[in-house]
């Protein structure tokens, strides 16, 4: 008797298993899918052994025929979403297999009771949970042609479209701009002009869910603009013009925004012996200094051109200082420098004349015939004369470009000037000029500029340099450039010294929110802060003391960018990396009245 290898057999759904003869191997048997193979009782998964008296059962994995259908309405009914899990029944042949050491039952699946979806089974189910509006009819076509089954957004309402309040707003005057390249600025207008102007209440639209119920759209409020001191109604009422000369100023009450003008009054020159100590409620404007010994108390702004030195200045809102304060008492801007606002109208007044010369000298030639007018070029007399008679032209665009150059302003003036910088490289594009617009543009945004009345914001103190003064101020202070010195300074919200050359020597200074630094030296004199929520300095030398509510800290060694926030407990934490200078700047970026002539 030979070797044979053990074989199964598969017909007509029974197995049969032939052991194998000497040394052949035993059949193995693998399992399909559609069934479960019980091997003497335990179930197999896995390519298994089996023996001629091994006991195989088969159980055939068969499904009855499934259509469930049910519907999901959303909050407000504004979207449903159908539901379909539809299965076709079947049975399970197992198919024959000749005798073989190796076989893998394999089966078919035979579809007893197919299902298909029809449009009937969906519309009888939309009609039933009254859904009648926004039903994807598409949609329900493809679901249908396919016998699809899943969750289908299948009908969709129309949400209410929510309106806008009225809206009462100040008009921003436009190239109006400040004298510094960080701070901006508004304006203050003259009789006549629209100063505020109301936007009419827009109506919602009702939405529409899938029930086909109404969702009423939120209702909108309607505000009233109203007249105040200095202003008068005009439009029936949706625009607001000045009657006098100043700053508008707007407040609500309940549904009524009434705007105001704050008048401001000018002194030409110095406050001094001629003309006494000032008591004003509005915005009062100086020119020139306020001198030793006398007395300055304003409702409104105070704007000083030049310095203060050894007096009292009152301020409800901002006192912004051109220049120092020096031993003052103050209690709560930037501005465009002299120098600056000289080399505007200066080149204004380049401008002026020479397109004045450019049209003399075209109207001359239009009244010639011949070569002249032929021959005549606007980019020819345009270079001529930049080259000879407005030679400062250039000069001072080159200036004034580097000098804006980094200004946070929305001057329209800058954009023109760093363009006519490009075009006067080599002269050579200005030989291609065939009108003077570009001329005259920046001789119009210059005036704007020149003649503008610059905003000041309420509660702040600003000034180039303080030394051994006495500062309170409802919201901030800002030290632009040099420091400050041996002085006590408290800010409602922030003291702020960042300029280059920025320093503080001595003193103390107490900040409600935060205190951003330079440089802190106070090798001779200690210098204390308090603060409120935190401070940063980016080099501290010695003998500084530095309070929050509950706790100080002494710091008696140079120390590189110093950088604490008070915590919820009121103590000092130390922080990583720098404050945001771009956000900061923003901060100090208020505006500023400009200086009078």
């Amino acid at each position: 008797m030979g070797n044979k290898d053990g074989t199964i057999e598969i017909k007509a759904e029974q197995v049969k298993v032939v052991n194998p003869t000497g040394s052949g191997s035993y059949p193995l048997l693998k399992v399909d899918q559609n069934v479960n193979v019980y091997l003497d009782g335990e179930k197999i998964d896995e390519e298994t052994v089996v023996f001629a008296d091994s006991k195989i059962e088969i159980e055939k994995i068969e499904e009855k025929s499934q259509k469930d259908l049910n519907l999901k309405i959303t909050q407000e009914a504004l979207q449903a979403y159908l539901n379909i899990n539809i299965k076709s029944g079947y049975k399970v042949k197992i198919k024959d297999h000749p005798p073989a050491s190796v076989v893998k039952l394999e089966t078919e699946k035979i579809i007893t009771d197919p299902v298909e979806l029809t449009e009937s089974d969906i519309s009888i189910l939309l009609l039933k949970n009254r859904v009648r509006y926004g039903v994807k009819k598409e949609l329900l076509t493809k679901i249908i042609n396919n016998n699809q089954t899943g969750e289908f957004l299948i009908a969709e309402g129309d949400k209410p479209v929510s309106g806008q309040d009225a809206r009462i707003n100040l008009i921003e005057k436009e190239d109006e701009q400040c004298k510094s390249g960080d701070f901006n600025c508004i304006t203050s207008f003259a009789e006549g002009e629209i100063v505020a102007e109301k936007q009419p209440a827009v109506p919602g639209k009702d939405g529409i869910n899938v029930l086909r119920e109404k969702i009423t759209a939120p209702p909108v409020k309607d505000y009233q603009l109203v007249a105040g001191k200095g202003s008068k109604l005009i439009n029936d009422g949706s625009q607001a013009v000045a009657t006098e000369v100043g700053r508008p100023k707007l407040e609500k009450k309940k549904d009524q925004f009434i705007v105001t003008i704050v008048p401001q009054y000018i002194i030409e020159g110095d406050v001094d012996k001629t003309t006494g100590n000032i008591r004003y409620q509005g915005d009062l404007i100086v020119q020139g200094n306020i001198f030793d010994y006398f007395d300055v108390r304003v409702g409104n702004n105070l704007h000083i051109a030049k310095s203060i030195a050894g007096c009292n200045a009152n301020a409800n809102g901002d006192i912004i200082v051109g220049q120092n304060i020096v031993n003052s008492q103050i209690k709560a801007g930037l501005y465009l420098s002299r120098k600056l606002v000289a080399d505007l109208k200066k080149l204004f007044k380049e401008l002026e004349d020479m397109i004045a010369a450019v049209n003399e000298i075209l109207g001359a030639a239009q009244e010639r015939m011949g070569f002249l007018q032929r021959n005549l070029q606007l980019g020819r007399i345009l270079k001529l004369l930049l080259i000879d008679k407005f030679k400062q032209i250039p000069i001072l665009i080159n200036k004034l470009a580097d000098k804006t150059s980094t200004y946070d302003y929305d001057w329209e003036a800058i954009s023109t000037i760093s363009e006519m910088k490009q075009l006067f490289k080599g002269y050579k594009k200005i030989l291609r000029i065939n009108d003077l617009d570009i001329f005259i543009k920046l001789k119009d945004q210059l005036e704007v500029i020149i003649d503008a009345q610059h905003n000041l914001k309420e509660a702040n103190v600003s000034a180039d340099y303080i030394q051994n003064s006495t500062i309170n101020a409802a919201s901030n202070v800002i030290i632009r450039n040099k420091g400050c010195y041996n002085s006590e300074i408290s800010a409602g919200k922030n003291i702020i010294n960042i300029g280059q050359q920025g320093f503080v020597k001595g003193g103390k200074y107490s900040a409600e929110d935060f205190i951003y630094l330079k440089v802190v030296n106070s090798s001779l004199s200690r210098t204390d802060f308090r603060i409120g929520k935190g401070i940063y300095v980016q080099y501290i030398e010695s003998n500084v003391k530095i309070e929050s509510d509950n706790d100080v800290i002494f710091i008696d060694q140079p120390q590189n960018n110093l950088y604490l926030a008070v915590n919820s407990k009121g103590e000092l934490e130390q922080q990583a990396g720098s404050p945001d200078f771009k956000e900061l700047k923003k901060l100090v970026n208020y505006q500023s009245e400009s200086s009078k002539n």
